[in-house]
């Protein structure tokens, strides 16, 4: 799959799980502490990439009235959602465009403040992506990211994933595959870009849910693209393996999700 496809993928997906995304009550937890890791400034100018439903956007709007903010991402159905929100919670500073981060218009030294929640492991060059990023940004300017653990979704998603290849020989794209799952990863990227400081910290996200709640995660977000690869009768007897083997782990139906996050503030 060439960078153009996958892009579209990418695009495809989200726009199929947008109406269901905010299900998944670990993003409006993370953007909430993400939000919280911005400075105390007034009229911050602010871009938040690959908002999503914006989640992270509406979050930081609400704590920073005054803030100046730019939310870009390539999904249109998810943009939509977004723009709903923000209209039905009366939030006015926020602008939403259809945009691919590596093509971003901006001028460099723009923003005070750029923000990603879960999508810099997305990015197919994502070095580079983060080194376009930066250029954005102003002297002394921060970039606050969201990636999940290593542990995350775990044991669920390995079942999940060990069951795709086995049964169907389906697998995650070369290109987010064990992404800025570890501080270490994370060090690496940031590397890559002349910087003056690092905070990464680990913040535990877990909650019960349902083996019928999982399946709808695995619907509702990034996963989406691998069960649709399945024909339906396949999708059918994969549903029915891979809720049996979780249903056999679980405590009467009920099973913890892990949504552990590390958030990565870089300051220039």
């Amino acid at each position: 799959m060439d960078t153009i496809e996958y892009k579209q993928s990418i695009q495809t997906t989200f726009d199929k799980v947008s109406s269901r995304y905010d299900q998944n009550s670990f993003f409006g937890i993370s953007a909430k502490r993400l939000a919280a890791l911005l400075p105390a400034a007034d009229e911050l100018h602010v871009l938040d990439i690959s908002t999503g439903t914006g989640s992270v956007a509406i979050e930081i709007a609400t704590r920073h009235r005054d803030a100046h903010i730019e939310a870009i991402d390539l999904s249109r159905e998810m943009l939509d959602i977004a723009a709903t929100k923000a209209e039905q919670m009366k939030i006015p500073n926020i602008r939403f465009s259809q945009s691919d981060v590596d093509n971003l218009t901006y001028s460099a030294e723009t923003f005070d403040v750029v923000t990603c929640g879960y999508a810099m492991f997305f990015y197919p060059d994502m070095e580079a992506t983060y080194r376009t990023i930066c250029r954005t940004l102003k002297p002394g300017g921060q970039l606050i990211c969201s990636s999940f653990t290593q542990a995350a979704f775990n044991p669920y998603a390995e079942l999940f994933l060990n069951r795709l290849k086995s049964d169907y020989e389906l697998s995650l794209p070369a290109q987010i595959k064990d992404r800025l799952k570890s501080s270490q990863k994370w060090q690496a990227l940031v590397e890559t870009c002349a910087y003056d400081r690092l905070e990464i910290v680990e913040y535990p996200i877990r909650y019960p849910i349902s083996v019928d709640d999982w399946w709808g995660l695995l619907n509702s977000a990034a996963y989406r693209s691998m069960l649709d690869q399945l024909q339906p009768d396949q999708l059918a007897a994969f549903k029915r393996d891979h809720t049996a083997e979780v249903a056999e782990i679980s405590n009467n139906g009920t099973v913890e999700l892990n949504a552990d996050t590390l958030f990565c503030k870089v300051t220039l």
